[in-house]
């Protein structure tokens, strides 16, 4: 778990140097705007614009909309880690009912599949490939997130810490693809 704070905080700080420093290229066509401009647009309700502005701060400062989105990224993958690594506790814990211990296996499945998706995405978005592809692959990050949450749900009840990490996971995929879809022209 020590391990999983490190990334997590190793993870941030770039993320914040890279969004201070607006370390990434620019990419023709990608909107400038606040985080605070980017959160109010790629929220659905109050809760999803606090964790928005939680994970991509409050600058009143356009910024590249691509940036949100690998700060986005560079979160969510530090995230999935530590609540893969507290799935895969649950999964070894003997105490554990063999149905959740299952839960937890095809969850940490999910998740390298999430983790996956979204490196892709990230590795198109810094060549400035604004696919389809891009969306598609995200949209597969938040559904296998939600599965996860729906398995543990069946074999543990609705009011376990994993669970109510794994639905805070959900909701920052979720986010992630909102923001990406700022920069995606719906071609499909």
């Amino acid at each position: 778990m020590e391990k999983a704070r490190v990334i997590s905080v190793l993870t941030l700080s770039l993320t914040a140097a890279l969004l201070a420093t607006g370390g990434v290229d620019a990419c023709d066509g990608a909107p400038l705007m606040s985080a605070v401009d980017a959160c109010e647009q790629a929220s659905t309700a109050d809760v999803m614009r606090q964790l928005c502005a939680a994970m991509l701060g409050t600058s009143p400062e356009p910024k590249e909309v691509t940036g949100y989105v690998f700060a986005a990224t560079d979160s969510n993958i530090a995230q999935f880690l530590i609540s893969y690594e507290a799935a895969d506790k649950v999964r070894q814990d003997p105490a554990s009912p063999e149905q959740l211990s299952a839960a937890c296996e095809t969850c940490m499945g999910k998740y390298d599949l999430a983790k996956m998706k979204m490196v892709y995405s990230g590795d198109r978005l810094r060549s400035c490939d604004m696919s389809p592809v891009t969306r598609e692959d995200l949209l597969t990050a938040v559904v296998g997130i939600d599965d996860c949450a729906t398995l543990l749900l069946n074999a543990a009840g609705d009011k376990t810490p994993l669970r109510r990490m794994v639905l805070l996971d959900r909701d920052r995929a979720v986010l992630l693809l909102q923001l990406a879809i700022l920069l995606l022209p719906n071609k499909s």
